[in-house]
């Protein structure tokens, strides 16, 4: 979508080890049937000349395993897969906001959950998977701010559910009523009646007085 250029556009792409090659060849199929005889005019580019600078120098020293290739006289990059990315490497420090997807491989689900969890709480998580307890189990353990199951993006695409982060990724949710909520202030008015009055609020004060507050406020 917008070739990665979205707040919500995956930034890396942690895979079960077993399966990492099986993606990769499942990836490169579904480039060639987007993207007949690697024709990519339709495909959009990055926004300005400073952007692409940045983001075309986030591929150098990496290995890509699909595209990595560059037109620098319309800011165009490809579809990237970059593998055996090191944590701590500029790519895997920033958004990246291209069409660059690095991928890391794990050998137990508790590694991925302690990944996420070691980095800034993302704006958004997507899960693949057809293992309901597996899904239960990474939604009670990561913090993030909305996502999807077995697919990407759409979780912003309706009003019918708040769109927002949490921590370093956002404050607060809008979309639809939630917009509402989140940006109108309410306030608490208590209407008294002047006839009626609680005098055990005031002096002097006695274990009588303070017994009947202790029974009001709890």
């Amino acid at each position: 979508l917008n070739a990665g250029q979205t707040c919500v556009a995956p930034d890396y792409l942690l895979i079960e080890s077993s399966v990492r090659d099986a993606f990769i060849d499942q990836y490169r199929l579904a480039l060639n049937r987007f993207f007949p005889r690697g024709d990519m005019s339709g495909m959009a580019t990055i926004i300005s000349e400073k952007h692409y600078l940045e983001k075309k120098a986030l591929l150098e020293g990496q290995r890509a395993v699909i595209g990595g290739g560059f037109d620098d006289s319309r800011r165009f990059i490809e579809p990237t897969l970059l593998v055996d990315v090191t944590p701590d490497s500029q790519v895997m420090r920033e958004e990246i906001f291209a069409p660059i997807l690095p991928v890391l491989a794990w050998e137990a689900l508790g590694e991925a959950i302690d990944f996420v969890n070691a980095r800034p709480k993302p704006l958004a998580l997507y899960l693949f998977t057809g293992d309901k307890a597996c899904v239960k189990h990474v939604l009670d353990r990561c913090s993030f701010g909305g996502g999807c199951i077995n697919d990407t993006v759409i979780h912003l695409a309706t009003t019918r559910i708040g769109f927002g982060g949490v921590g370093a990724s956002g404050m607060g949710r809008y979309h639809g009523k939630d917009s509402f909520d989140t940006f109108t202030h309410y306030r608490s008015i208590v209407d008294k009646s002047t006839w009626v009055d609680l005098p055990m609020r005031y002096f002097p004060y006695s274990a009588r007085n303070f017994a009947w507050v202790k029974r009001f406020l709890k």
